[in-house]
């Protein structure tokens, strides 16, 4: 048997998947597909670094999914919050409308009031019912003066209150 050595052998500037590894045991000589090749973290002098990059990447993995649920959470609230917002928004408008509808019907009424206040003087005066005659005659029936024509008297009632009124026969 003749012997070659590895150093004769020619070099090759890459490994393929397919490509053989000759691997030497106290026992025997093998062949091991690139493929099948696989190193073991214990077999490094870098698993040190290695594991402590795992530990980061899995503690960061967390705090991603932490800040992403977080950050869903957060979203559904923003959408609730922009929700409520708009219909707050529009109930303002709404309340803005009413007020103004309200401060209409104010001015209107300020009106009626001031109107109704002059036609009651007006109708009072008119009637003879003004302050004096209601106060002489508001116990007891009007007394006919002995120098006036025949009078007769017409019972009224306005707002509850009874008065008599004077009617000369003439």
């Amino acid at each position: 048997m003749s012997s070659v050595s590895i150093k004769q052998l020619p070099q090759v500037n890459e490994i393929n998947s397919e490509d053989l590894l000759l691997i030497q045991t106290p026992t025997a000589s093998n062949t091991l597909e690139f493929k099948d090749l696989i190193i073991g973290l214990e077999n490094t002098t870098f698993a040190n670094t290695i594991s402590t990059f795992n530990t980061e990447i899995e503690a960061l993995s967390s705090k991603v999914h932490t800040l992403s649920s977080s950050d869903i959470t957060n979203t559904d609230a923003i959408a609730t919050n922009t929700t409520d917002i708009a219909t707050n928004a529009a109930n303002i408008v709404l309340n803005d409308n009413e007020i103004a509808t309200n401060l209409a019907n104010i001015a209107t009424n300020t009106a009626n009031i001031a109107t109704n206040t002059t036609n009651i003087a007006t109708n009072t005066t008119a009637i003879g019912l003004n302050t004096t005659f209601r106060s002489q005659f508001a116990t007891s029936d009007p007394v006919i003066a002995t120098d006036l024509p025949t009078t007769h008297t017409l019972t009224i009632t306005i707002n509850g209150t009874p008065y008599k009124i004077l009617l000369n026969n003439a």
